[in-house]
């Protein structure tokens, strides 16, 4: 990395182009005489206040000027020629991506005199249709932010909701930064630029746990824009958003500020307690501290400046976690319902006790090392709770240096750097306890270059460079232990020391997971090239920009899992026959299926066995786009907003060419080889990716604009896990996967592979490789990237002066959507003289007898089906910056419909809603994940009118204004309805179709039928009884496939005020310090989290999890 940013920096200073700047705003206008008659050939001048750099043109026949490449900032304005008074318009604010205009009325007289024009700046956007929110310096700094992350400053925007990837409920929640939906589109679709280049997070899994490399300091960021639709073909890699940044920049006067936040335990709140408070109970604790600085200033005036700061990180936490595990007499062998040992054929009653004898060592080594209950009386559901510790320790720093050469050329060069070190504490405490994330471990580093030249008056050429890196990953608290085979005799699994360490995976359905999780150790380093060029230049009426971009992307992942095994057991093999009881046919068997599944794993019966071997992808992709864009201005009134877009991504090669995928006409793997694309990658290259960009902006009057567009965008990364990566598939990575059944009750056949029998040997062999035993990947090979269109209607009004009202429709429709299922999914049972459940299941088929493809076994589908639709009406009203307020309300109320989700975006503790029938997508239509009805979000930023140079106090002593001058409230109310929910059922053996527990390589997510109303209690019952549970019933193995929709319930919704106080402390013109007193969640209001979704577990219909309660911070900083 050292190396790649010096040869930036060598090329950044090796000529005079070398401090040259890119930025993408405009400032533009029209010059007039006192009849409304064009002005030609008037000198303009744009001159920036902050670093007195200028720049000048002249208005063409038309009386319009246009400056390109404009850098955010403030600027004056200034219009002179013979005959008439010299025009100025100071305090121009020039944001992120504007296109800002700035006519000009001038007057007869002297060019000696001088009229000076306020608010000559309007802020309705008449020359663009672009929809979307700019977040200022005022916001960034001012607002509550928790957690300093002002890439949440998104969600103050319409159409704009916090991604299932960002939430945490406890510390072993892993959330994304800077994931939010946006239009209802998955969060993985936004473009994130920094400074004009790419700055996305292009991890194929979770690991960096941010979608951006950079994530700036709110001390190191200017502002940004959240453009949500009807983007310029500048734009590409976006179906959500555009999320455009900007770091801040030196100027000619040094400015910086030191500062640093505080968090601790007696500031928080307990929060609600679920059940009654245990003798032992401690209040979750925290210490957090953030501290740092930054400088800017000049190195050569008016010339050349730079900008750097630091930030540090450092928390130590302990979350209320709770966990369902199996009671001390179920660890004892005594169960409350009737089980069978199906490799005996004994039957022991509910309530007694199985011999010692009868119970696998193992089982009983791996429960009684288990914690002992410490919650919820003798219930199994969440009956232990503990504060698990979350350690966070993160460094950041960002350096950046702008040089002006002259009036034509400019440049700037930057470096960003983050470091972050996480231990997850395991869950479950002790030998057999696991879950979590373990270490993780996290650098993220960009580097960029950017050179603009104005080669004439009215063009422009601009070229930049962008590089980043992450290197990201895993791994459990145990690794490098002692083996299975050491710790338990269990033979089969790896005795590598990096594979090994602790309890594998051992996951009875209906409990928590014992052992190391499954996914661990893992990572992802994804690395990128971005140049990008651009031409601009003005014809007449006509501002064209055309462009071409490059970008390189290559991605070494460990992304296999379980690398350590995963024993299941959810078959419920020791549930009795009628017959094994000597009842009637027709009795009533208890359906307690954790009962079952525990006995199963006392008895050694998995259900499933999972292993895989470890090979490291290396993938490489390529992404050529180019475009152009005409902005029109046809009238004074109208203007066109044209564009065309075209990009060509190849599908994901591998280096060394091991990728293979599954084809469906041999039904057999194929190798990937050197040669073509398609023989690289296994998949055509798709050269019809065209995006069309209409939008057109009509000034109704000088108050009232009119604004409505339509386009089409592609998105050409997919964040789906392994399920893509065709380099780790079989025959070269073996996804071991055994499938067992048993006949209710027994006999076990001989086949049958026993907990303590481990795995077979060979079994992750590559020249073992058994397609009946391993889950291989499948991507069509005539697959298309994903598109969606988008369309918004608009209209924006003026209501006084630094005020606007907008209302807005924003739809869009996308197609081609990744949806995760099993190609080789199995057909239900039919109903046989044998087979008739619930009574008769003795002649039912396992899953693999009833696969189409008999010799393969599940394979995952990377199926270009998916499909999303949304519809949203919503209402902005802001108040910009002035007399000390700025005031911002968005409100929407939408809608978003679709068949599928994307992969690893979900709730924790909740699974993605994957389709339950990969043939039947119709009967998959239901709301998204992420759809959420109503949305309102009102932020405010006031400085209090009082004291020196305000409205009240202006002559204040300064004692008096040391006390009552100086003082901020700033705040954000969000309120939003509930998301969707989506229950499902643990199928048993019989019921099962795809054999997959992982909804990221195909798992089917079973739902229930639907027999009754589902709503359930209200008020404090609803945290044991959300659902009616009756209203639940567990199809047969028959009909698997529930009646109840996807997503077809709701959580509750969601209510918290963010405030803060501030007090700023003036001790001249040039030192202040500011007193912040930060509070999240000030009301403590209990926004719970979502219910138990799985109806054949214990804790079904419980609600155990709260988003955070009141959190209060306090801050100094010191700002120079």
């Amino acid at each position: 990395m050292v190396r790649a940013f010096s040869l930036l920096l060598l090329a950044s200073l090796a000529g005079p182009l070398a401090f040259s700047q890119f930025e993408t705003s405009e400032v533009l206008g029209t010059v007039r005489d006192p009849s409304q008659a064009a002005v030609a050939k008037a000198t303009v001048t744009l001159i920036n206040q902050g670093t007195g750099v200028e720049a000048k043109t002249t208005t063409d026949e038309n009386g319009n000027y246009n400056f390109f490449d404009v850098k955010i900032g403030t600027y004056t304005v200034t219009v002179e020629i013979q005959g008439f008074s010299k025009f100025s318009a100071p305090d121009i604010v020039v944001n992120v991506g504007a296109r800002q205009r700035v006519d000009a009325k001038l007057q007869v007289g002297a060019v000696t005199e001088s009229i000076t024009v306020t608010g000559a700046a309007t802020l309705l956007e008449t020359d663009t249709s672009e929809h979307g929110q700019l977040i200022n310096t005022q916001q960034i700094a001012e607002l509550p932010l928790n957690g300093r992350s002002s890439a949440d400053l998104a969600l103050l925007a319409t159409n704009v909701h916090k991604s299932p990837f960002a939430v945490a409920f406890a510390a072993n929640a892993t959330p994304r930064e800077g994931s939010f939906n946006v239009n209802g589109m998955r969060s993985t679709y936004n473009n994130f630029l920094l400074d004009g280049i790419d700055n996305n997070a292009y991890s194929t899994s979770n690991q960096g746990f941010s979608n951006q490399v950079a994530q700036l300091s709110p001390d190191a960021l200017t502002e940004f824009k959240v453009i949500t639709s009807n983007f310029s073909a500048e734009y590409g890699r976006v179906g959500g958003a555009v999320v455009n940044s900007v770091m801040r920049s030196g100027t000619n006067d040094v400015h910086g500020s030191l500062f640093e936040f505080l968090r601790n335990t007696d500031l928080n709140a307990i929060g609600y307690i679920f059940g009654q408070r245990p003798a032992t109970f401690q209040k979750p604790t925290l210490q957090r501290n953030q501290f740092g600085a930054s400088i800017g200033g000049p190195v050569v005036k008016n010339k050349i400046f730079f900008f750097g700061d630091y930030e540090g990180y450092r928390q130590l936490s302990r979350f209320l976690n709770f966990d369902s595990l199996p009671t001390l007499a179920d660890r004892s062998g005594t169960l409350p319902v009737t089980v069978v040992n199906p490799r005996t054929g004994a039957v022991y009653p509910a309530n007694t006790q199985i011999p010692l004898t009868q119970i696998l060592p193992f089982a009983a080594k791996v429960l009684g090392d288990l914690p002992a209950p410490n919650s919820n009386g003798t219930s199994r559901s969440n009956d232990y709770q503990q504060l698990l510790l979350l350690r966070d320790y993160a460094d950041r720093f960002d350096a950046k240096i702008d040089g002006h050469i002259n009036d034509k050329m400019t440049a700037f060069v930057r470096f960003n750097q983050r470091k972050d070190n996480t231990y997850f504490q395991p869950d479950i405490p002790g030998p057999s306890g696991g879950g979590g994330n373990g270490y993780i471990r996290a650098l993220q580093q960009a580097a960029a270059v950017g050179l603009s030249w104005t080669v004439t008056p009215t063009s422009l050429f601009d070229v930049r460079l962008g590089f980043t890196h992450i290197l990201g990953g895993k791994n459990p608290p145990f690794l490098g232990g002692s083996s299975m085979q050491d710790l338990y005799g269990i033979p089969g699994l790896p005795t590598s020391s990096g594979l090994t360490g602790g309890l594998n995976s051992q996951s009875i359905s209906g409990f928590n997971a014992f052992g190391r999780q499954a996914t661990n150790p893992q990572f992802q380093n994804p690395t990128t090239w971005n140049p990008k060029f651009n031409y601009s230049w003005i014809v007449g009426r006509h501002s064209i920009k055309v462009g071409y971009e490059f970008e390189a992307i290559r991605i070494e992942v460990n992304d296999i899992n379980p690398l350590y095994g995963l024993n299941t057991y959810s078959g419920g093999f020791s549930k009795p026959s009628c017959a094994i009881l000597g009842q009637p046919s027709n009795c009533t068997i208890p359906a307690d299926t954790a009962s079952y599944n525990l006995a199963d794993f006392l008895f050694g019966l998995p259900s499933q066995l999972q292993l895989s071997n470890l090979v490291i992808g290396n993938y490489r992709q390529q992404v050529h786009s180019m475009y152009i864009q005409d902005d029109y201005r046809i009238t004074p009134k109208l203007t066109l907003n044209l564009g065309l877009r075209w990009e060509f991504a190849t599908p994901r090669a591998e280096r060394d060419n091991i990728q293979s995928n599954f084809d469906p006409i041999t039904n057999s793997m194929i190798k990937a080889s050197s040669g073509s694309i398609y023989q690289r990658t296994l998949v055509d290259p798709d050269y019809k990716d065209f995006g069309p960009r209409l939008g057109l902006a009509y000034s109704v009057d000088q108050k009232t604009v009119f604004r409505a567009g339509y386009g089409i965008s592609y998105a050409h990364f997919n964040r789906v896990g392994s399920a893509d990566e065709l380099g780790i598939n079989g025959p070269q990575v073996i996804f071991g996967l055994i499938t067992q059944s048993i006949p209710q009750g027994g006999p076990v056949p001989s086949t049958f592979i026993t907990t303590e029998q481990g795995y077979p040997s060979g079994f992750t062999n590559p020249a073992n490789f058994n397609p009946l035993t391993s889950n291989n990947a499948y991507i069509p090979r005539d697959t298309r990237w994903p598109y969606v269109q988008s369309w918004v209607v608009s209209i924006q009004r003026e209501l006084m002066k630094n005020t606007v009202f907008e209302i807005a429709y924003n739809g869009n429709h996308a197609l081609r959507l990744p949806i995760i299922g099993d190609y080789n999914q199995a057909a239900p049972n039919a109903v046989t003289a044998t087979c008739n459940p619930p009574t008769v299941v003795s002649g039912c088929l396992g899953i693999q007898a009833r696969r189409p493809i008999s010799t393969f076994s599940s394979i995952t589908w990377v199926d270009p089906a998916g499909q999303e639709a949304y519809n949203g009406l919503s209402a902005r009203l802001e108040h910009r910056f002035g007399a000390g307020l700025y005031f911002l309300n968005s409100f929407t109320w939408s809608k978003a419909l679709g068949n599928s989700e994307q992969a690893l975006e979900s709730y924790p503790g909740s699974s993605v809603a994957n389709p339950q029938n990969i043939r039947n997508l119709a009967a998959e239509r239901g709301p998204s994940s992420f759809d959420v009805t109503l949305m309102n979000v009102t932020s405010v930023v006031y400085q209090l009118p009082f004291g020196k140079g305000k409205k009240f106090g202006a002559n204040f002593n300064r004692t008096l204004d040391l006390i009552a001058g100086g003082w901020e409230i700033n705040g954000i109310n969000t309120a939003n309805s509930g998301v969707p929910l989506n229950v499902v059922y643990s199928p048993a053996a019989i019921n099962d179709v795809t054999g997959r527990i992982a909804d990221y390589r195909g798992g089917s997510m079973m739902r229930p039928n639907l027999a009754g109303d589902p709503g359930g209690s209200s008020g404090p019952a609803m945290l044991d009884n959300y659902f009616n549970k009756a209203a639940f019933q567990t199809p047969s193995a028959t009909s698997p496939f529930g009646t109840l929709g996807r997503n077809a319930l709701r959580s509750p919704g969601l209510a918290q005020l963010d405030l803060s106080i501030n007090k700023n402390f003036r001790f001249n013109e040039r030192i202040t310090a500011q007193f912040r007193s930060e509070f999240f969640n000030i009301l403590n209001h209990t926004n719970f989290g979502l219910p138990n979704t799985t109806a054949t577990d214990a804790a079904f219909g419980t609600i155990r999890t709260i988003y955070p309660p009141r959190q209060i911070q306090f801050a100094l900083k010191v700002l120079f």
